[in-house]
């Protein structure tokens, strides 16, 4: 990311997002920069990613809907989502606008902006950062202390089959509707 791409992204967050959910992608940025030092990814990738993970966020649900059928958008279970999790449409949404907006075309920054609320099946290192980092970035008002700092620094994939478990026990105990493809991917990384 250049520092024109870069400064076009802060003045896109800034016009687009609420302060509170600014101040989210500012420390999910922090903690997913410190997770890619960690563990030796590209740390322009994993900034822009996590810059532009919730792009889409405090976009209303029609909107979305409006977004989705303007962009011609292939969403899998589309209409699941929009009657039961409509809060996750904004990273199918911001990934497109990653791609539209930014021109971004790296696939594992459109991956994680993409997969960075449900996860999916053989995530990549940089996904798995920045479910993470959205998951446990100091601003988050719900403990966290289900993994420690030990873990986070050392075990990336325990790490983030912790906070896959943390966000499946959090929907059953508000008796939400879990995903369709939650049960597959917490399978995929538990066998």
């Amino acid at each position: 990311m250049n520092k024109n791409t870069e400064q076009k992204i802060y003045n896109y967050l800034s016009s687009h997002l609420k302060p509170e959910r600014y101040n989210h992608v500012l420390a999910v940025n922090d903690l997913a920069v410190k997770l890619a030092k960690t563990y030796k990814l590209d740390i322009m990738k994993i900034s822009t990613a996590a810059l532009l993970h919730d792009c889409a966020k405090n976009m209303t649900l029609e909107e979305n809907i409006k977004y989705i059928k303007k962009h011609k958008l292939k969403i899998k279970n589309i209409d699941f989502v929009v009657k039961y999790l409509p809060q996750v449409l904004h990273s199918y949404i911001g990934a497109d606008i990653a791609k539209k907006e930014f021109n971004i075309k790296d696939k594992e920054i459109i991956n994680s902006i993409y997969n960075h609320t449900i996860g999916r099946i053989g995530m990549s290192d940089y996904e798995k950062v920045i479910f993470i980092a959205d998951a446990l970035s100091l601003d988050r008002k719900y403990k966290k202390a289900f993994v420690s700092k030990k873990i986070m620094f050392s075990d990336l994939d325990e790490t983030f089959k912790l906070v896959l478990q943390s966000k499946i026990k959090y929907v059953i105990s508000k008796f939400k509707v879990l995903h369709p493809d939650i049960i597959k991917i917490w399978n995929y990384y538990n066998r």
